[in-house]
């Protein structure tokens, strides 16, 4: 009997110290999904600000290609202007 009781108290310090072990590592484990979680905010952060920039360089290289279209326009008929000019001397 006396060693049953021994052996059933072995295991009780073992599952004791298991528990004590899992419960640390619980610890560690939270602490760890805080700091991840705080970093994917802040990713998502980063990436919302990013897209926006985003959006807002797209807008202006349409209005770049709006210019350059214009741009060209003009030089066309200025071009065209400074033949007929040339063609009047």
């Amino acid at each position: 009997m006396d060693s049953n009781l021994n052996i059933l108290e072995g295991k009780v310090l073992e599952a004791v110290e298991l528990i004590k072990e899992l419960r640390e590592e619980n610890g560690r484990l939270s602490g760890r999904n805080e700091e991840l979680e705080t970093r994917c905010t802040e990713l998502e952060e980063t990436n919302t600000r990013l897209n926006h920039e985003l959006d807002e360089l797209r807008r202006e290289a349409a209005n770049v290609e709006v210019y350059e279209e214009k741009r060209k326009e003009i030089e066309n008929r200025v071009g065209d202007l400074l033949h007929k000019l040339e063609a009047l001397a």
